[in-house]
């Protein structure tokens, strides 16, 4: 059986690869990003915390190598081993002090501090009877360095010494200082206290409980050189200048430093370790969280690619039924029951598709109606245009029969008739120019002077470079007739009719004014409501319920976007109607 492997092209392919990388991929690197860095802060708290406590633990070390102060402090403030020093001069009452009450004393030292493991004088007296704890000068362990040091040291300063002795596994730290008599007078002896090994077996075993890493290493250095290490491979090239207070992190290497100094003595400690030590503890709870994260990881990709799977199928089936329609009868399409309760993207587009089909349908219906009417439509119009003809025809046949009777003023009057009526006719929704509405309402106006004689006087006032101005058709015609109608017709006086259109800042005024008999105030307010469209036509009171002014205002506000507008006003001497169109360049 063939393996079915699924296309590149496909939609699920496509979805399924943008996941990979888009989604998980960036996940799973950035989450093992954050375990590093959890994994490097952890490590670098977790350092910090050990080195606080190896410097208290340095505390304590440093307080018990100072506690033989007191020793020195409590020898110097005896006054028999003054006397023994400064004052006795026959061997007998030395001996007698001596047995009597220096060693004695010197016994209850050792009990008063567990470290101290020895205690000696040295001085250079030739008459002091030499017997522990008194040695001479000469024996003095130090080296000339050493000794210098001492010799040249200030009252309360030290000299350490440190001697490894190879059946221990700690060294011995010797302190030795200046004997002085009462009121640092002068130096009458060197004191000698011996520090027992077992104070670096005490603090290991203090460092060990408070920094708690049984797999760190642990070396002392004196002096550059190593001196007791918990690893025998242990080694360090820095030196004691170079070593200061802290810890140092390698994450490449994946190792870690301690480093603690020890200045008196000249010691310096190194604690190393591997960092995926610390983190051993911080690991296992890291592993556990990514265990759970990667089963719910899983568990979201199963749900993601099975709602992927179901969209896919649906798309599929949908372009499917869309291949296979027949294009001369399209369809609606059904989509599976188990899908029909779905509001996704890809059900408003099947719902749009069915209206389409329902529209398309409903559309093609109408498209074969409208052919038909207009068939039906051309058919009229054929039969129409004979009866314009004849028109064009008698009224020129009674114009030249006029001009044959010399009667020009007849055959002026039938003139301007057939180009109204020419007009008339030939209106459409196509924009005509100002100059075309200027000749047609000179037309208009030259039969109506002929009617009304010298009780008409007319004159247009037109700024020449708006003459190419569009506008919609009949819009002069209807105004002059109103305002003769109005204002020629109910007044036996002469009428004045002025058409002035002009352009100023960008708008263009139209102005048709007649001096006839003024509009009423109330009529005024009733006309302008209808032209502002406050005042329905069907509720205007005049002929025709002001039909005419009413469609004069619709076909400006269509056909200039609504930025023209249309009012009547009066001066008392004019009454004038007046249309504005902005933004006119």
């Amino acid at each position: 059986m063939k393996k079915y492997q699924i296309p590149k092209s496909s939609f699920l392919y496509k979805f399924s690869m943008r996941f990979l990388l888009l989604i998980l991929i960036p996940i799973v690197i950035g989450w093992l990003i954050f375990i590093e860095a959890m994994n490097y802060f952890y490590a670098d708290n977790l350092l910090t915390a050990q080195q606080i406590s190896m410097e208290k633990s340095l505390s304590s070390l440093e307080t018990s190598l100072y506690a033989t102060s007191n020793a020195i402090t409590a020898l110097e403030s005896n006054s028999e081993i003054v006397y023994y020093l400064d004052y006795y001069s026959n061997k007998p009452e030395m001996l007698y002090s001596l047995e009597k009450n220096i060693r004695s004393f010197c016994g209850n030292l050792y009990s008063m501090s567990p470290y101290l493991s020895g205690i000696k004088i040295y001085s250079d007296s030739p008459i002091l009877l030499y017997s522990a704890p008194f040695e001479k000068m000469e024996n003095l362990p130090l080296e000339k360095e050493q000794l210098d040091e001492l010799l040249s040291s200030k009252p309360q300063e030290s000299v350490w010494r440190v001697v490894m002795d190879e059946k221990k596994t700690f060294p011995s730290i010797y302190r030795y200082q200046k004997f002085y008599a009462y009121n640092y007078a002068k130096v009458i002896g060197y004191i000698e206290i011996k520090i027992s090994p077992q104070i670096f077996s005490d603090y290991f075993e203090l460092l060990d409980s408070l920094v708690g890493n049984p797999d760190s290493s642990i070396t002392l250095y004196h002096n550059n050189a190593p001196i007791y290490s918990t690893d025998e491979q242990m080694e360090s090239s820095i030196s004691y200048s170079e070593i200061q207070n802290g810890y140092e992190m390698n994450y490449w290497k994946q190792t870690y430093e301690n480093r603690l100094k020890i200045p008196e003595l000249h010691f310096y400690l190194i604690r190393t370790g591997n960092l995926n030590d610390l983190n051993a503890a911080g690991e296992k709870v890291i592993l556990t969280v990514i265990s759970i994260v990667i089963v719910f990881l899983l568990l979201l990709i199963l749900i993601y690619f099975s709602s992927v799977a179901s969209l896919s199928k649906r798309i599929l089936d949908f372009s499917s039924f869309i291949r296979h329609s027949d294009t001369d009868n399209l369809a609606s399409y059904q989509p599976d029951p188990k899908y029909r309760a779905d509001s996704d993207e890809l059900a408003l587009l099947i719902n749009a598709y069915n209206e389409m089909i329902t529209e398309n349908t409903s559309l093609i219906s109408k498209v074969q109606k409208m052919e038909l009417l207009s068939q039906n439509a051309r058919y009229q119009a054929l039969q129409g245009q004979i009866h314009p003809h004849f028109i064009y025809g008698t009224l020129e046949a009674i114009r030249m029969t006029a001009l044959q009777n010399k009667d020009r003023e007849v055959a002026s009057m039938i003139f301007s008739l057939s180009a109204l009526i020419r007009y008339s006719i030939s209106i459409s929704p196509k924009a005509v120019t100002l100059k075309d509405e200027v000749e047609i309402a000179s037309h208009y106006l030259n039969i109506q002077k002929i009617r009304f004689d010298e009780r008409l006087e007319y004159e247009f006032s037109i700024d020449e470079e708006l003459l190419s101005m569009e506008l919609p058709s009949f819009i002069l015609q209807p105004l002059l007739e109103n305002a003769i109608i109005y204002g020629a017709s109910n007044s036996l006086e002469t009428c004045r009719l002025l058409v002035s259109v002009i352009r100023a800042e960008g708008t263009v005024t139209l102005k048709v004014s007649n001096s006839g008999l003024p509009i009423t105030d109330e009529r005024l307010k009733e006309v302008n409501d209808l032209l502002s469209g406050r005042l329905e036509p069907e509720n205007f009171h005049g002929n025709r319920n002001g039909m005419a002014l009413s469609n004069i205002r619709e076909r400006l506000l269509i056909f200039f976007h609504g930025n023209a507008s249309i009012c009547m006003t009066c001066d008392g001497i004019y009454t004038s109607t007046v249309i504005t169109i902005k933004n006119h360049f």
